[in-house]
């Protein structure tokens, strides 16, 4: 996969995500799509299975070639590299756990999956501004040089 392209779907997989957070305030969704879903609780299950499949091809995507060692910790990595690769996951944990939701709704297992959702979109939003700021300073740092 190109370089370009690689970066196109950051940009698609940063949109997604700001938007199924920004907007989660008003799904209401517990065991499974109510009968009485809005737009947002239908989009939501719709833009967050595309985050998923997206999430998934961008993680192979920068895995590919031996590139995965930049996102965990050791010699190659640093501590943005090592932001990054927690917010590749915290991405595909948080679709995964929507999907298991989504897959098992209408049984009690669903609710389960609804935690698990809910703290790994937490986790993806605490290391998502985590990632904001380390690339801010890395731009600053840019300017300043």
């Amino acid at each position: 996969m190109q370089e370009s392209t690689i970066n196109r779907l950051h940009a698609a997989l940063a949109a997604l995500a700001l938007w199924l957070v920004a907007t989660s305030p008003w799904v209401s969704m517990l065991r499974r799509i109510p009968s009485g879903a809005g737009f947002f609780d239908y989009a939501h299950v719709a833009l967050g299975w595309l985050a998923l499949v997206a999430g998934l091809v961008y993680a192979a995507a920068l895995m590919r070639g031996g590139r995965w060692r930049q996102y965990v910790p050791g010699k190659a990595a640093g501590i943005t590299g090592v932001i990054e690769g927690l917010l590749l996951v915290a991405i595909v944990v948080t679709g995964a756990s929507g999907a298991m939701w989504f897959l098992l709704q209408g049984s009690s297992d669903a609710i389960v999956w609804r935690g698990w959702h809910i703290l790994s979109a937490r986790a993806l939003i605490g290391v998502g501004i985590a990632h904001v700021l380390a690339v801010a300073s890395h731009l600053l740092d840019l300017v300043r040089d």
